[in-house]
């Protein structure tokens, strides 16, 4: 690389604000300056200053956690819902049973009351289990 090359890329990274280059030729010896040439050929060299720097990446950073926050949100309502569903469910079919258990202890009641004397201890006896077993599994 020329020494020339490296004197401009020197000054290009020395400052991000718009400047003035000075480029001078003399004696055929190509120069680059902040000041202007003493003798010689003189030309002037704009040096845009660069665009602000945008942090494309923070906006879509930003965007992407608002986007991951979100969806975890709805995961989170649909587990909720899904469980609301389920303990629906269930319930429903807690009370379905215990509507079955009280029919077969009222069932149980009447035939002790209507068995005949051989008949009677066992009908009792299938009355009151079906009693506890209603006691147990619904009135809890």
């Amino acid at each position: 690389m020329k020494p020339s090359s490296l004197l401009l890329m020197a000054l290009l990274a020395g400052s991000a604000s718009a400047q003035d280059v000075y480029k001078c030729v003399q004696d055929g010896q190509t120069s680059y300056s902040a000041t202007p040439c003493t003798g010689g050929q003189l030309q002037i060299l704009e040096i845009p200053s660069p665009p602000p720097a945008i942090d494309k990446g923070a906006a879509t950073r930003q965007e992407r956690v608002a986007s991951q926050m979100a969806a975890a949100r709805k995961q989170q309502e649909q587990r909720e819902d899904q469980a609301r569903e389920r303990g629906a469910r269930q319930r429903e079919a807690h009370d379905k049973h215990c509507a079955q258990l009280r029919l077969e202890q009222k069932w149980a009641a009447q035939d002790a009351v209507g068995a005949g004397d051989k008949t009677r201890d066992a009908a009792q006896l299938k009355a009151r289990r079906a009693g506890e077993r209603l006691a147990v599994e619904c009135l809890n």
